[in-house]
């Protein structure tokens, strides 16, 4: 049988040790339950990736963009500035990134105020936009996202890092 070793680090060197003594057996066996039940999640997860195309740009002058992910949660609201409605779509990728598609769909006066949205000939005003957003954590995303947003996202991100919260009750 093979051998192993695993290195443990003084601060979780009790965890280890109460987890030998809750299992009542070899801690081998209470080690390599985990990793079965980690490894089968992950490969869950690679399961409902597929190919996703977005169109990038401004106006009619957008470009494909593709690469492979899964869905994880859609969002809608204002700019920072509450000047824009937006749309975005938010992915998981196979090299576990976090991509953001945003688009600018409206001026938010045509929620707000039709009339004057209508007067001021904002409907004139070709402002769809599309721009994707990449980031391995929530740090590197923080700055491109409206706030509203950022706070979804990383939402997101906390729940995909820790699936199922375990209750000591």
């Amino acid at each position: 049988m093979p051998n192993k070793t695993i290195y443990v680090s003084e601060k979780d060197a009790s965890l280890f040790e109460q987890a030998k003594n809750i299992a009542g057996e070899a801690l081998s066996s209470v080690i390599v339950r985990a990793l079965s039940e980690f490894v089968a999640r992950n490969q869950d997860k690679k399961k409902g990736m597929k190919d996703v195309t977005l169109q990038i740009g401004l106006g009619d002058a957008k470009r494909e963009q593709r690469f492979v992910g899964s869905w994880v949660g859609d969002w809608s609201g204002f700019s920072d500035d509450k000047v824009w409605w937006l749309n975005a779509t938010i992915y998981k990728t196979q090299k576990d990134n976090w991509a953001v598609y945003l688009v600018t769909v409206a001026k938010a006066s045509l929620l707000t105020d039709r009339k004057a949205w209508k007067e001021s000939g904002d409907y004139l005003i070709n402002s769809n936009k599309a721009e994707l957003f990449v980031g391995a954590n929530k740090e590197e995303l923080k700055n491109d996202l409206p706030k509203e947003l950022f706070i979804t996202v990383e939402g997101l991100i906390e729940k995909d890092t820790i699936p199922v919260e375990y209750l000591d009750i």
